[in-house]
């Protein structure tokens, strides 16, 4: 799954350049810190017109912050549609489906 740079967020979620760096920007800075991860995924939210970010759970410890959330992801309004993920364990933001990240880790996070 793509990482969330500039070049991606532009091809898969059709952004503006300007944008899609500024964002890109803002997804590198925030890499372990919370407030800072939930700031950037309210940003990726109003720049995809989404519809709020939402947690994925599974029955997976990640940390004393999250507990059982494995990732957050902009609400595109599709399964399948082009969005922001922040994977919480790994500390890091792509651009994926939420469908198809969670075909993906279903297994490794036991996602219910």
């Amino acid at each position: 799954m793509p990482a969330a740079n500039a070049k991606n967020l532009q091809e898969w979620l059709r952004l503006e350049p300007s944008i899609a760096k500024a964002l890109a920007q803002e997804f590198k800075n925030a890499r372990g810190d919370h407030d800072a991860v939930d700031r950037a995924l309210d940003n990726a939210n109003v720049a995809i017109s989404g519809f709020g970010v939402e947690p994925i759970n599974g029955d997976y410890h990640v940390d004393n912050y999250y507990f059982d959330i494995v990732a957050l992801y902009v609400n595109t309004g599709d399964t399948y549609n082009g969005t922001v993920l922040y994977e919480t364990d790994r500390e890091r933001f792509l651009v994926t489906t939420m469908g198809d990240w969670v075909e993906q880790n279903e297994r490794k996070y036991r996602i219910r």
